[in-house]
């Protein structure tokens, strides 16, 4: 293992702060999920921002956020986060102190990805802090990072589940004749039978060349 970074000597009152928000389908049967409503997870941004800037008030640190909140980001990936991405990059400036974000599933749904940032941030002894109050872990103890490493597994099987079953319910749309995603121009999906019907709408095509 690498010795660890001494920063003591440093001015250090950055916190890099993460928020991410992913997609959930609480209720596949009742939610029009094949026409893209799909619900927000409940941990929403607005929420997360609030947890974080409590931890930072705290401690009088200052708060420096990215945030990928737009579209679907998915914890089990990197390369699809670009605020992540840019966060990464900075961590290991000598003036930042704490990486915040309000959960462990919104840095990773990886569990070695969560083990590999584990030991990133104790080398360069930087504090990794969970701001939900039911949430905190304290990873400086063997416990604490035992306990992290667990629920990283959990989050990366959820993740995988929810993939799967998603996949599944596709399938089974698709042999019932029913399609996924928007409908195509022209039609709408009936409440009841979810098949596509003409639209009754009507649509316009605008001199721009789009249609409305």
């Amino acid at each position: 293992m690498p010795r660890k970074v001494s920063r003591k000597h440093a001015n250090r009152t950055i916190a890099l702060c993460y928020v991410r928000k992913s997609w959930t389908n609480k209720d596949r049967d009742k939610d029009d999920t094949a026409n893209g409503d799909n619900d927000l997870d409940q941990i929403s941004p607005e929420r997360q921002r609030t947890h974080i800037q409590a931890v930072c008030d705290a401690h009088g640190w200052t708060p420096e956020w990215y945030e990928d909140t737009e579209g679907h980001k998915s914890g089990m990936h990197e390369k699809n986060r670009p605020g992540w991405l840019a966060l990464k990059a900075r961590l290991g400036d000598p003036d930042v102190i704490a990486l915040v974000a309000n959960d462990l599933a919104r840095l990773h749904r990886k569990g070695w990805r969560i083990g590999d940032l584990l030991d990133f941030v104790e080398q360069h002894e930087i504090k990794l802090v969970l701001a939900d109050p039911r949430r905190q872990i304290d990873f400086s103890t063997p416990y604490g990072r035992m306990f992290a490493q667990l629920s990283a597994i959990f989050d990366e099987w959820y993740a995988l589940d929810v993939s799967e079953r998603w996949k599944a319910d596709i399938a089974h749309r698709k042999s019932k004749g029913i399609t996924v995603g928007l409908p195509p121009f022209g039609t709408k999906r009936n409440k009841e039978t979810r098949l596509l019907e003409p639209s009754n709408e009507g649509a316009w095509l605008l001199p721009d060349g789009t249609w409305k």
